[in-house]
């Protein structure tokens, strides 16, 4: 998250607030300004990842799953035209969620799963943000993802090889709930889509299953 663009972003309106409507503005810039911190803080990128991916006592921190493609990833990069997210797309070769806080901040992070266009299921994680989030784009990347549907289709592109993906369930996950094993131990090449829900709080996840055509 760009801490300095949301920190500039609270000033203006609360100058603004306070030139237009006096002190009482202040009083509401400060209680919205509280709210929206709060809610923000509630979203965890461990709520992301499934608990036996995440929370494993015995799971390695360098997870080398991640790198099994036969060549170098120099570039990634996710398309939804429907809902308007062209990201890119970071591999991060741990099962840490504090490694994911840069990669989160600038884009799409991979979670160490199967690499987009081949088989098995790759699992991209993305920020969601409440309506009117005052943050940088990628802090509510994923904030639209119930709106799509089945059809609706996504690419990933890998080193400018661009996989086409068609929409094929949608599914709230509750807390503590993983991502169903057969998703992930299938040989389908499958894209799964993960972020908090409702946007920007971690009561539950939204994961949208796309297949590549």
């Amino acid at each position: 998250m760009e801490t300095r663009v949301i920190k500039e972003n609270l000033l203006y309106l609360g100058e603004e607030g306070i030139s237009r409507y006096g002190r009482r503005a202040l009083f509401v810039y400060l209680f919205l300004a509280a709210s929206f911190g709060l809610m923000w803080a509630f979203q965890k990128v461990d709520a992301y990842l499934t608990p036996s991916y995440a929370r494993e006592e015995n799971a390695p921190q360098n997870d080398t799953l991640s790198t099994t493609a036969p060549f170098e990833i120099k570039e990634a990069s996710l398309t939804i035209p429907k809902i308007g997210v062209a990201a890119p797309v970071y591999f991060v070769d741990s099962s840490n969620p504090d490694d994911f806080l840069e990669p989160l901040e600038k884009g799409v992070a991979h979670y160490p799963s199967a690499i987009p266009g081949q088989k098995g299921t790759a699992v991209l994680l993305g920020h969601s943000a409440p309506p009117g989030w005052l943050g940088s784009y990628f802090d509510g990347v994923f904030s639209d993802l119930t709106k799509l549907e089945q059809g609706d289709m996504l690419s990933v592109s890998i080193n400018g090889v661009a996989h086409q993906y068609r929409v094929a369930g949608k599914t709230i996950l509750h807390r503590g709930e993983d991502i169903p094993s057969d998703l992930m131990e299938s040989e389908v090449s499958r894209v799964v889509l993960l972020s908090c829900w409702p946007p920007g709080i971690d009561n539950k996840r939204i994961m949208i299953q796309a297949e590549k055509i």
